[in-house]
């Protein structure tokens, strides 16, 4: 097996295909739904003046390279017919989720096609907000999707498709490790101990991590990923772990890499900046940071690689991000929001906006992608990895993900400013949590 096939059957193998449409699909079953929008959305006379305006929310206007991807699949839909227009509208990554939760709980969200992540899209489902979108799976011939979906079924209706899937890896400048004759690390000590050889304060750091109070999603979903290597959960069902050796051990590594790699109380853009300038030797990040970074760094871009995970399991989380269809809306916006769906699922046109993100994992089979994976020279850390899911490291708190990341990271931050003990402040975020899952319990 070669190398490229070898990246492609490692990140594609952990998550096998899900069968969703019993049987073929009967003929004529999907009349009117098409790839192409302008046959497959007839407007009423009323509205034949103008198009349909669909409102599509997402952060991903605000990220780098992403956010031209999907520019370009939008403009592409748009010009392709006269019914329809999408518009891309919603707010930056750390505003996007509690503006969402806010919207639930007001009674409406504004947007007709809602852009999710792990933990909103079953929130969103449990408040029976989302339509089904076998629709678009019939049209396109799509008979199995990727695992990560399992839970997105409703009366066996899909309800969010995945368009994007990440996986935390630990990300490296290669020249900057050559230059200071580091060598790949095999465990969490020699990890920290390469971190902080690499740490030349301030012109140069080892590590860096979201650690910002003031981006508190960056701050959470990346720190989940820490207790990676020490096998541990941050909840179990509806009992928090935050007291476990496992959780300490991982608050304490994070603790020791801020204190001797990380620049401290910088946040997200200026570290994007610090990596195009190579002040940033590595991060365990999700694969997504790779489009980021060419997008901002493209004279660095080509030196960023990834490492074997530096821990015996290689356990990482893998985050799905479905799209969904607002079901509180009109039937006509729902119907041309699914018309797009439809349009965007199509295989020519999903696999060019996967290629466009520098995504490697495709929510359907798309075929031999081989030749793809030899463009990304960043793939290698991502071979043997273990895929562990936002569920099964949060447990029942998916369903409350910002409240349980709220009193996990105001406590870690007491730890990285010396105000609290590892012990003491992990044992009152125990007790916050547990208070949590009573209140949600009753």
């Amino acid at each position: 097996m070669s190398e490229n096939e070898t990246v492609k059957s490692k990140i594609e193998t952990p998550l096998n295909r899900r069968t969703v449409l019993k049987g073929a699909v009967a003929a004529g079953a999907v009349a009117g739904l098409s790839t192409k929008a302008s046959k497959t959305f007839a407007a009423p006379p009323f509205l034949q003046a103008g198009p349909l305006e669909v409102k599509y929310g997402t952060w991903f206007w605000n990220e780098p390279g992403r956010g031209d991807a999907w520019q370009k699949q939008v403009d592409r839909f748009n010009s392709s017919q006269s019914d329809i227009k999408i518009t891309g509208v919603g707010v930056p990554f750390d505003q996007y989720t509690n503006d969402l939760l806010v919207q639930t709980q007001a009674g409406q969200i504004e947007y007709d096609v809602i852009q999710t992540t792990p933990d909103l899209v079953l929130r969103l489902l449990k408040a029976d907000l989302l339509a089904p979108l076998t629709k678009v799976l019939e049209a396109n011939n799509i008979t199995k999707l990727s695992d990560g979906h399992n839970n997105l079924y409703v009366d066996d209706q899909v309800r969010g498709l995945d368009v994007v899937t990440v996986v935390f890896g630990l990300f490296y400048n290669k020249t900057t490790l050559d230059a200071a004759g580091a060598t790949l690390p095999t465990t969490t000590e020699e990890w920290l101990a390469v971190s902080k050889q690499l740490t030349d304060r301030p012109n140069q750091f080892g590590m860096y991590g979201a650690h910002n109070m003031a981006e508190p999603e960056s701050f959470w979903f990346q720190l989940q990923e820490w207790a990676a290597p020490f096998g541990g959960r941050w909840a179990t069902g509806s009992t928090p772990n935050l007291n476990t050796d496992p959780i300490k051990q991982a608050v304490q590594l994070f603790k020791d890499m801020y204190d001797g790699a990380f620049p401290q109380g910088v946040d997200d853009a200026t570290a994007t900046r610090q990596w195009g300038s190579e002040q940033i030797a590595q991060q365990l990040i999700v694969s997504a940071a790779a489009n980021v970074l060419k997008d901002t760094a493209p004279d660095v871009y080509p030196n960023v690689r990834t490492m074997p995970l530096p821990w015996e399991s290689k356990e990482s989380i893998a985050r799905i991000h479905p799209i969904t269809v607002n079901n509180q809306k009109d039937q006509t916006i729902q119907d041309a929001a699914i018309t797009w769906l439809t349009d965007l699922y199509n295989p020519t046109n999903y696999k060019q906006l996967l290629m466009d993100c520098l995504d490697v994992i495709p929510a359907y089979d798309l075929g031999d992608l081989s030749e793809y994976y030899a463009t990304l020279p960043w793939t290698d850390g991502f071979k043997d990895v273990k895929l562990v899911t936002p569920p099964e490291m949060v447990g029942d708190f998916i369903f409350n993900n910002q409240e349980l990341g709220q009193i996990v990271i105001s406590h870690v931050s007491e730890v990285l400013t010396g105000t609290a003990t590892v012990d003491d402040a992990m044992e009152a975020a125990q007790k916050e949590a547990e208070e949590l899952a009573s209140n949600l319990e009753s």
